[in-house]
C-alpha cells in the first residue's frame, strides 16, 4: 500500500470535482479510479466516482458503484444518501425511500450532511419530485417549442 498525505489526497479530489465542473468527465473519472486505486476501501472516492457518472445522467452505473461501496462499508450514510439520489434519479421511488430513510436513520443530527441530505430529498419526494417526469416534460416543452418556431418561420 502507497502512503499518501492526507493534503494530497484532498487536492486530488478537489481536482477530480474541478474536472467534473468542467464536463471534462473523462479526467475526472481518471482522478477518481486513481484515488480508489489507492483507498479501495474508503467510501469517499467510491461517491465521487459515482458522482461523475450521476453527473452523466448515468444512473444504472452509478447504482453499481455506490452497491459497490455498500459492500465495504455498509453503514456508509453518505454513500447510502448518493444511493437514494441515484435510485430516485432512475425512477427507483420505494428503494430510493428506503435507501434515503437508512441514512436519516443512521445519521440523525442536523450536523450529519449526508443525513441532512438524504431527509431534504426525502421531503422532495413527499412534496411530489419526480425527477424522472420532469425529463420527460422538460423534453416535451423543448420539442413543442421547436416545433412553434419552425412553424412561425
Amino acid at each position: 500500500m502507497i502512503t499518501v498525505p492526507r493534503e494530497d489526497v484532498i487536492i486530488m479530489l478537489e481536482a477530480g470535482y474541478i474536472y467534473m465542473a468542467m464536463k471534462r468527465f473523462k479526467e475526472a473519472k481518471a482522478v477518481f479510479e486513481g484515488i480508489c486505486a489507492l483507498f479501495p476501501k474508503h467510501d469517499v472516492p467510491m461517491v465521487s466516482l459515482a458522482n461523475v457518472y450521476f453527473s452523466q445522467c448515468k444512473f444504472l452505473e452509478a447504482i453499481r458503484v455506490l452497491k459497490k461501496t455498500l459492500k465495504d462499508n455498509p453503514n456508509s450514510v453518505f454513500a447510502l444518501a448518493h444511493l437514494g439520489e441515484a435510485q430516485l434519479f432512475r425512477g427507483k421511488r420505494e428503494e430510493a425511500a428506503e435507501n434515503l430513510q437508512k441514512a436519516s436513520k443512521l445519521e440523525p443530527t442536523k450536523e450529519g450532511k449526508s443525513g441532512e441530505f438524504a431527509r431534504s430529498l426525502l421531503e422532495l419526494m413527499k412534496l411530489g419530485y419526480d425527477p424522472v417526469q420532469l425529463r420527460k416534460d422538460f423534453k416535451q416543452y423543448i420539442q413543442d417549442r421547436n416545433k412553434e418556431q419552425a412553424a412561425s418561420k
